[in-house]
């Protein structure tokens, strides 16, 4: 037991007065876990902590030590663990909190007139990278300047930087509604885009070039990479949907007689159907690859996730294949994203229409669906583009410069072996 006064020593337990000002703390002595350092970690203050307490308490920390835990590092997570709990606590009940305001933002969303998917982008947002780390705080307490480390560790730290601008973006609004209900008395991220250029993408790494994607046709098969991760990169080259809704994909959403992936709405970030086209190279792909799953299980069913780890009824995690793909920069540098923007920049080059670009991207149309197109016309345009970019690649991976455009400039032969015979 330590006290504050030195001159006051205890006799014994049951004669000690507490004088004024002075706190009697249960402590515990010991030496750290594969380490000579002795140290010393608080148990609590007496009388609130009796003897016995003490006792059970010294048992339990001195366990952790003789099985190689420090018990400083579990006081100290046992202390984060009841700040996460009283965050959460804070996020339900107080008003100011960063939690409570965005329940009540979903809440009168409907009156803002904004569409469903801006919600669900913003949700997206909040529930990945916001709600962890701010859920109790009280709004009025935010600081730009801790706002603004915590987006840049978002975008320079994981390496997210269209996460970062989603969250910077996200949280703006928040604080805007909050000004508006008298949360708080301004927005203190009004204004405050300095920080956006610090975590904007560059665009030399929007899509692949002709070499690159030579490269990578002719390479792939010799990367030292599982061969799911192969069939995914080849068939996000050759059809354009994004990593994430493959790992949604279920068997039975391919419809083999059709050529198509018939993703239900519920699948989907708008909440409407969709289609994807599925060239005739890329069904004996599917076919092949599936025929591998029945080798392993024996039989598959509808319900089976086309691609998974282990439990072909679970989703994998949205950012497996991105971190997959991280493994191999070493060979070629490109991302999950990547792959559509290449497709779309080379289609556009050959002359595909500015509304087929972008459903090929699945992005937004600001015209097209809904009004210069039907759905289904729509997407027999997107299949006409898809069959043609199958024979483009067929070309780059004879020819290296296959895809360099005709807007381009390319030096002649004879002037490039000039330039080689001086550098050279």
């Amino acid at each position: 037991m330590r006290w504050e006064s030195k001159h006051v020593q205890p006799e014994g337990l049951d004669s000690v007065e507490r004088q004024s000002k002075t706190v009697y703390n249960w402590r515990y002595r010991y030496q750290k876990p594969n380490s000579t350092q002795r140290t010393a970690v608080s148990l609590g203050n007496y009388p609130e902590m009796s003897i016995d307490e003490a006792k059970a308490e010294h048992g339990r920390l001195m366990a952790l030590v003789k099985g190689g835990t420090d018990p400083q590092i579990e006081v100290l997570q046992d202390k984060l663990r009841q700040k996460m709990l009283a965050s959460m606590v804070d996020g339900f009940t107080k008003k100011s909190s960063v939690n409570h305001v965005f329940m009540e933002f979903k809440k009168d969303w409907e009156l803002t007139g904004g569409t469903e998917r801006a919600l669900r982008n913003y949700e997206l947002s909040y529930e990945k990278y916001i709600l962890p780390h701010w859920n109790g705080r009280d709004m009025k307490s935010i600081s730009p300047r801790e706002w603004d480390e915590f987006v840049l560790s978002i975008a320079n730290i994981q390496g997210k930087k269209g996460a970062a601008e989603a969250v910077h973006k996200a949280m703006r609004r928040l604080f805007s509604y909050a000004v508006e209900k008298d949360i708080v008395a301004s927005n203190p991220l009004f204004g405050r885009k300095a920080v956006l250029p610090s975590i904007t993408s560059t665009p030399d790494e929007t899509y692949l070039e002709s070499h690159e994607v030579h490269k990578l046709i002719t390479e792939l098969d010799d990367q030292p990479c599982e061969p799911l991760l192969k069939v995914l990169i080849t068939l996000m080259l050759r059809v354009g949907v994004r990593s994430e809704e493959w790992t949604r994909i279920k068997l039975g959403w391919i419809n083999f007689q059709k050529m198509r992936i018939e993703h239900p709405p519920e699948a989907m970030k708008n909440r409407k159907k969709a289609w994807t086209h599925l060239p005739e190279n890329v069904i004996t792909l599917l076919i092949d690859y599936i025929g591998t799953l029945k080798e392993k299980y024996g039989e598959i069913d509808k319900e089976m996730f086309l691609f998974h780890d282990h439990d072909p009824h679970t989703q994998l995690e949205r950012d497996y294949f991105s971190r997959k793909i991280s493994e191999l920069q070493k060979w070629l540098k490109f991302t999950p994203k990547v792959f559509r923007k290449t497709m779309s920049t080379h289609l556009q080059e050959r002359g595909c229409p500015s509304e087929v670009l972008r459903a090929l991207r699945n992005q937004t149309l600001a015209k097209g669906t809904g009004k210069n197109y039907e759905f289904g016309d729509l997407f027999q345009l997107k299949k006409e583009w898809i069959d043609r970019w199958q024979l483009i690649l067929e070309e780059v991976k004879q020819d290296p410069e296959a895809l360099v455009g005709e807007k381009e400039s390319q030096l002649s032969d004879t002037l490039s072996s000039k330039v080689n015979d001086l550098f050279g």
